[in-house]
């Protein structure tokens, strides 16, 4: 009885590798294994919101522009008001997320203590970069001046006259 039990526990073990090597070295299910890597890809894919608009230009994010991601080639670009709610957003995840972690360890100690530094640690680097985001904001807006938009091409100081003959 025992040799019989082992032996479907060795089964269960050894089994699904078994099939699951047989059914991917088959030469005619090469349409299903493209499928599926097709499927891998398209979930790396960026999905277009109403939120997000598509921009010609890189991405500009703290790390300045040409920043995109190596999985795509499309580009990402959030308005200021969408960047604000996000930075907003993560803000206050990782309060909530220290505060939770807090009572946490105030309850049941021990390696708890070890989640609430670390979510600790992960709130102090994230208002570290927000500081200094503010910082370079501060200081571009101090030294950058933008050329005035010149969309409308100036009036030539001279006629120019064709005559036919």
């Amino acid at each position: 009885m025992v040799l019989f039990i082992l032996a479907v526990i060795w089964a269960a073990v050894l089994l699904p590798p078994y099939l699951q090597n047989r059914s991917e070295s088959r030469p005619a299910d090469s349409i299903s294994s493209f499928q599926r890597q097709l499927s891998v890809l398209e979930k790396r894919t960026v999905v277009s919101k109403p939120a997000l608009q598509r921009s010609s230009s890189p991405v500009r994010s703290a790390r300045g522009f040409g920043s995109q991601s190596p999985y795509n080639t499309h580009t990402v670009r959030l308005s200021r008001s969408e960047a604000k709610k996000r930075r907003r957003d993560v803000l206050f995840t990782l309060l909530g997320a220290a505060g939770i972690t807090f009572a946490m360890a105030l309850r049941l100690g021990g390696s708890v203590w070890g989640l609430h530094l670390a979510c600790d640690l992960l709130l102090a680097g994230y208002v570290v970069l927000l500081v200094q985001l503010q910082q370079r904001a501060m200081e571009r807006e101090a030294k950058v001046r933008y050329l005035p938009n010149r969309s409308v091409r100036p009036e030539p100081a001279f006629a120019l006259r064709r005559s036919g003959s």
